[in-house]
């Protein structure tokens, strides 16, 4: 009995020994070589280039516009002398540098003749009406810091008039513009006192 007893204990003692070492961790192996670097792909050809597009035309010149003109409204006559006198004139206004440029832009004057209470005419000064051998002209005067605008008229044959065909006045100014005819090396300009007051306002958009 006491051997069958021994024997128990003994076996109970193998099997936990094996429990025990089927629980334990095992050692962690070693650390394999590292792999290697993937190899990269070849660049691919640059594409060729596409051939240039064909220039687009040129545009139309645009219509001139009124941003940098001057205009006036209708001044009336106001002569300086009231009776019949050989001359005579009238300070239209006066302008400063920035306005008028009297070397390099146009100024335009115009006088209007009313006919009847329907019809005026227009017309652009100088001008003579020989039917009153009267003269109508105008004269753009320099002086420091601007310059004065005036209408002259005098008689053609040194007698008096009174000078009332014209019942008032304007005038317009074009920035940067040259007569045609001043110089050789503006042939090619336009020269606005050649056009009429009708084309000169629709041209410049310029109310009435």
């Amino acid at each position: 009995m006491k051997a069958i007893t021994n024997l128990v204990k003994g076996m109970m003692i193998v099997m936990v020994s094996l429990l025990i070492f089927s629980c334990s961790d095992g050692e962690d192996g070693a650390i394999g070589p590292a792999g290697q670097d993937g190899v990269n792909g070849v660049d691919g050809a640059n594409g060729t280039d596409g051939n240039d597009g064909a220039d687009g035309q040129d545009g139309e010149d645009g219509q001139p516009g009124t941003a940098n003109v001057i205009y006036s409204d209708w001044i009336a006559e106001d002569f300086e002398t009231n009776v019949a006198a050989e001359t005579n004139e009238q300070l239209l206004t006066t302008f400063n540098l920035s306005e008028f440029n009297l070397n390099e832009d146009v100024i335009l004057v115009y006088g209007r003749h009313e006919v009847n209470i329907l019809v005026s005419e227009i017309k652009q000064l100088p001008y003579i009406l020989a039917s009153q051998n009267e003269y109508y002209g105008f004269e753009v005067a320099s002086f420091v810091g601007g310059s004065s605008l005036r209408i002259e008229v005098t008689t053609l044959d040194g007698s008096t008039n009174i000078f009332t065909f014209f019942d008032d006045f304007r005038y317009v100014i074009i920035p940067g513009g040259v007569a045609a005819s001043t110089s050789s090396a503006t042939k090619s300009a336009i020269d606005y006192t050649k056009m009429s007051y009708e084309e000169i306002i629709t041209l410049f958009n310029i109310p009435e």
